[in-house]
């Protein structure tokens, strides 16, 4: 590794451990919806209050509601109606994105023009490996299908975080230029699951979510009870990178997602019919961007 290089990752690394500040705020609502989904005795109505205290989560609702993947014969045009027809937990999962959404958006000049085409590819690989881990987890009938869906959406929070940071040094200049493209990708592999884990940490996400951005990358994860939603969330990360879903991948499932395939003993048949899903998924939630 080049010193140029080195000397990058190591202030990013040093940047978001001590100056956390650098890092876009957690949305406050996330938190509140976070504790709403998490209750198992949590009342549709409780979610919408919270809904439509903020325009941007409530229109979003609505828009997914309409959205190819839930569509009904009359357009949902409340959230009200939009929750009716989603469903508790699935209105709460898209509401929690919904509000996390802020974090992709791109807020200064140097964040478009220094990574042009990452912000919404991060977006969508976030939703495609939410949905689609859920999706696996309900045909495997393995773990949570909620909280695979939660991990799956925050699995490359660190990825976004780091593209922030970097965009950040540039205009303070702190950083003399941006990162070579292949640059960009090992400092990436070398940084997004530490920056991501101390981030969710902070902002007090639940610890399987943390878990999961922790050891979504591991060689080796065991076959045990208390580690189906993290293989799940594995062999959807290996999927999306397989798809060309994944900004900056290369176009293979990785050892990682290999290793969960084989503990959740997953043929190549179904394998391939987990990858035509998710695919079909790349589409249908550009209706929800």
């Amino acid at each position: 590794m080049a010193a140029h290089e080195l000397a990058w990752i190591t202030w990013i690394r040093e940047t978001t451990q001590k100056e956390p500040g650098e890092l876009p705020a957690m949305p406050a609502v996330a938190g509140r919806l976070m504790e709403l989904v998490s209750n198992p005795r949590v009342e549709l109505e409780e979610l919408e209050a919270v809904i439509s205290q903020d325009q941007s989560i409530a229109a979003r609702l609505i828009q997914a509601a309409n959205s190819v993947l839930y569509r009904g014969v009359m357009p949902a045009e409340t959230v009200s109606r939009a929750a009716m027809r989603l469903g508790l937990r699935e209105t709460g999962q898209i509401a929690m994105a919904a509000a996390c959404r802020s974090l992709y958006d791109t807020r200064d000049r140097c964040e478009i023009e220094t990574f042009p085409d990452l912000w919404e590819a991060a977006w969508k690989d976030s939703l495609v490996c939410a949905f689609g881990g859920r999706l696996i987890a309900r045909e495997l009938k393995l773990g949570d299908p909620e909280r695979v869906f939660l991990a799956g959406m925050f699995r490359h929070i660190g990825t976004l975080l780091t593209l922030k940071v970097i965009s950040r040094g540039l205009v303070r200049g702190r950083l003399a230029r941006p990162p070579e493209p292949a640059e960009l990708v090992r400092g990436l592999e070398a940084l997004h699951v530490s920056v991501g884990v101390d981030y969710l940490k902070r902002a007090g996400m639940p610890g399987f979510v943390v878990d999961a951005v922790d050891r979504h990358h591991d060689a080796f994860v065991p076959f045990a009870p208390e580690n189906l939603e993290l293989h799940v969330v594995r062999v959807a990360d290996g999927i999306c990178a397989r798809i060309g879903v994944t900004p900056l991948a290369t176009a293979e499932l990785g050892m990682a997602a290999e290793q969960s395939i084989a503990a959740l003993a997953i043929d190549a048949e179904r394998l391939e019919y987990f990858e035509l899903q998710l695919q079909e998924l790349v589409d249908q939630v550009a209706d929800m961007m």
